[in-house]
């Protein structure tokens, strides 16, 4: 059996430029890109939000930020149009969400 250890064993003959580059290197390779917005999936975001508003229901906020997907579930609280944010209460907090960093809205727990 083949008991290599892989990049662990070169790791004392790396110089600290190599080690740098070879994070970067894995973290390029999680990076995702940010999906395209067309206008019918903003009025379906419209659509959603003024549903989750109006009905109180939970919602799910999907953002994009620097590479990475992020989940946000809650009760839509407030919508500020010309900050183009919207608040989300989850428990005792509110989080501030840009639209600009939204990538996709699902109503839940909607009668």
């Amino acid at each position: 059996m083949n008991r290599d250890r892989g990049r662990i064993k070169w790791t004392a003959m790396m110089l600290t430029e190599h080690i740098t580059r070879l994070r970067d290197w894995v973290g390029e390779d999680n990076h995702e890109e940010k999906p395209d917005i067309d206008e019918w999936t903003l009025h379906e975001f419209q659509r959603q939000l003024g549903i989750a508003y109006l009905a109180q229901c939970e919602i799910r906020v999907k953002t994009w930020r620097n590479g990475t997907f992020t989940d946000i579930t809650g009760i839509l609280n407030r919508m500020d149009d010309q900050m183009q944010l919207i608040y989300i209460a989850d428990g005792l907090k509110v989080q501030k969400v840009s639209l600009n960093t939204v990538v996709g809205i699902e109503t839940t727990n909607f009668d």
